[in-house]
């Protein structure tokens, strides 16, 4: 056997020792009953588009939530039809109390949400004190004189000072729409991060399960500390 060969052999064993010891995750449209206080659990929430189109090639939903359970997380999430914004935000917030009063630690829940979903997350985060639970919130905020900043007002003014959490504000420099959250996040007085993307794809980036922001939004859910 050549020593190619060899090494070609060693590296792949080495590869598959490495996937079967990956921690398996799952998806789920609702939190369990009996939750596993050592799982971490991972809420993701897209954007309008998938409630105006649905899902397929241009927003790759399922492709998302399977990339995010991939890295060992318990994944809820849905396909959710055209929704209001407060009664959907308000489920949402139940189901957050389901985990927390089933002894799973904040630390170890993450909600992040796109476009639409970043606000009804925001919405959540205003609805229960829980000042450790983290979101991720992808492209939700609304750049001055854009479709989204009207409503990004309306968020300030309404919830601003009631959100709770910690925060990981992502967005994709050409994106004409969304931009940073720091108005309200200095508003709210909550702990945030920015992380400004420059790929390519503005706020279209995130209709794709692109590493560029799977990577970060997966180290931030499961840092052991805040």
């Amino acid at each position: 056997m050549g020593r190619s060969v060899l090494f070609t052999l060693i590296f792949a064993l080495i590869g598959f020792i490495a996937s079967s010891a990956a921690p398996a995750g799952e998806t789920m449209t609702a939190p369990p009953d009996d939750p596993d206080p050592g799982a971490r659990y991972l809420f993701y929430l897209h954007g309008r588009f998938v409630e105006d189109r649905g899902t397929g090639e241009e927003y790759r939903y399922d492709a998302i939530v399977e990339a995010l359970a991939d890295k060992g997380f318990v994944v809820i999430s849905e396909a959710r039809p055209p929704v209001r914004m407060k009664p959907y935000a308000t489920k949402l917030a139940r189901q957050l109390r389901s985990l927390l009063r089933a002894g799973v630690p904040p630390r170890n829940i993450t909600v992040a949400g796109h476009s639409k979903g970043g606000v009804l997350s925001l919405l959540a985060s205003a609805i229960i004190p829980a000042r450790h639970v983290r979101y991720a919130i992808l492209a939700a905020c609304g750049r001055p004189n854009s479709s989204f900043s009207q409503p990004y007002r309306r968020l300030i003014d309404r919830v601003g000072e009631r959100i709770k959490g910690r925060f990981l504000i992502m967005w994709e420099q050409g994106d004409r729409d969304a931009g940073d959250c720091d108005e309200l996040m200095k508003v709210a007085g909550v702990p945030y991060r920015n992380l400004e993307l420059t790929v390519g794809g503005g706020h279209r980036l995130f209709y794709e399960p692109e590493a560029s922001w799977i990577d970060p939004l997966v180290a931030f859910a499961r840092r052991e500390t805040d």
